[in-house]
């Protein structure tokens, strides 16, 4: 019996129903529906600037709804993706041309954007540097994605001394022009969730004062944290609070406490996450990480 994409997601569906399975609260059913039908038809072109690609191999571990295959095979036209694409070269920079001469599609930015240089300390392909690609192709794009910290922000890319001038898409857009997905790395469903409300709407999410979908980003991790009443920790790795070791839950805003990472299976959510391991909060979806959030942790409270 021949059964089509569509038809095995609402059995898949039904079934968890069945068996008690819930699906993520985040995503609606506009926004699921969505998913479900859509048919390759988002094009996107994922530029990768200065970086270290955690953002894509954190994509890679997609799950809790959809597994990163019908994501990209089933659900999204990814044009352009210097680590997951099939093509390099010449054939993969005419694809990313092609997708640009048509316009409508979503631009993902991945990493920082070194200005420093007039730009040459980073380079898409030869003869256009990072810095000229985001200029050139966030023109025609329906909607920029900033994913991880260092695109949104500067990140890690941009500490001090920054001596190649990285930038985020913060210092070029502001928060109204693009989508801002920070995370260091970011999580997968952040990703899915935003790609699902565009699908959804065909616009772009609610977003907070300085452009994350507020979805995710609305409260801050102590207010979640399963630890905040309790007994303040005196070293790490043990349990407890860990503000008087520097956690950086009270001003960071994200929903990891609750959405937790490396989710099992569908419908599931994440097994862990970093207090939930010991380790303190490092505020990694701030803009001022990560020179504003450090040191990282206090040994001893002190």
């Amino acid at each position: 019996m021949d059964v089509n994409r569509r038809d095995f997601m609402k059995a898949t569906s039904a079934l968890a129903a069945a068996l008690g399975v819930q699906l993520p609260s985040w995503l609606g059913a506009d926004e699921a529906q969505a998913l479900e039908t859509a048919a390759g038809g988002v094009p996107v072109l994922w530029v990768q600037g200065q970086s270290c690609s955690g953002c894509s191999v954190s994509l890679l571990n997609s799950i809790t709804y959809m597994t990163i295959d019908e994501l990209l095979i089933n659900t999204l036209d990814v044009n352009f993706h210097p680590t997951l694409a099939a093509g390099a070269g010449n054939i993969a920079v005419a694809a990313a041309e092609k997708t640009y001469r048509r316009g409508g599609y979503v631009l993902v930015v991945e990493g920082a954007i070194p200005t420093g240089a007039q730009g040459k300390y980073c380079r898409l392909w030869p003869g256009l540097t990072f810095q000229e690609a985001v200029e050139r192709y966030a023109e025609r794009a329906a909607f920029v994605l900033g994913v991880g910290t260092c695109a949104c922000y500067g990140g890690m890319a941009a500490g001090s001394p920054n001596p190649t001038g990285a930038q985020g898409l913060a210092d070029y857009y502001g928060s109204k022009r693009t989508i801002k997905i920070p995370g260091c790395p970011t999580h997968p469903d952040w990703i899915v969730g935003t790609v699902a409300t565009l699908l959804s709407t065909g616009a772009a999410p609610a977003l907070d004062a300085v452009g994350r979908p507020t979805a995710y980003f609305s409260a801050t991790v102590h207010s979640r944290c399963p630890y905040r009443e309790s007994e303040e920790a005196n070293t790490l790795g043990v349990g407890g609070c860990l503000e008087e070791l520097g956690c950086r839950g009270p001003s960071t805003r994200a929903d990891c406490p609750t959405r937790r990472w490396n989710a099992p299976a569908k419908g599931l959510i994440g097994i862990n996450w970093c207090v939930g391991a010991g380790s303190p909060c490092i505020g990694c979806t701030e803009a001022n990480f990560p020179d504003g959030k450090s040191p990282f942790y206090r040994l001893g409270g002190d």
